[in-house]
């Protein structure tokens, strides 16, 4: 038999994570529930890919705006701050550039 399938992927919606979740046990409904109704197989072999976000969610390890503020501020004072070449396709760029803004003087963005 020809193979003529290469990889597929799937995106799946979760419940939003919370500090102390069980990450494997959320993971496993879903991807259970998701093979259920959507009417695919689970196989030998298949990936199930979690992000960074997720598990850092879980396990309460990420930072505020006032926290990234705080940290800006001990470690710059009121010195002018550069931000050079950010990655933009993080949709959490805006909220780091947030507590850099709320934490320094000035800040000089290069993109």
């Amino acid at each position: 038999m020809e193979r003529i399938v290469g990889t597929a992927v799937r995106g799946l919606r979760a419940p939003i994570m919370k500090e102390g979740d069980d990450i494997a046990k959320i993971v496993v409904d879903t991807v259970l529930k998701a093979s259920e109704i959507e009417d695919f197989s689970i196989n030998d072999k298949d990936i199930v890919s979690i992000t960074e976000s997720v598990v850092a969610r879980a396990q309460g390890n990420y930072a505020s705006i006032d926290d990234i503020s705080k940290d800006i501020s001990s470690r710059f004072g009121e010195e002018n701050i550069g931000v050079i070449f950010p990655i933009l396709s993080r949709n959490r760029f805006a909220i780091c550039l947030r507590g850099i803004a709320k934490g320094a003087k000035k800040i000089v963005l290069m993109l």
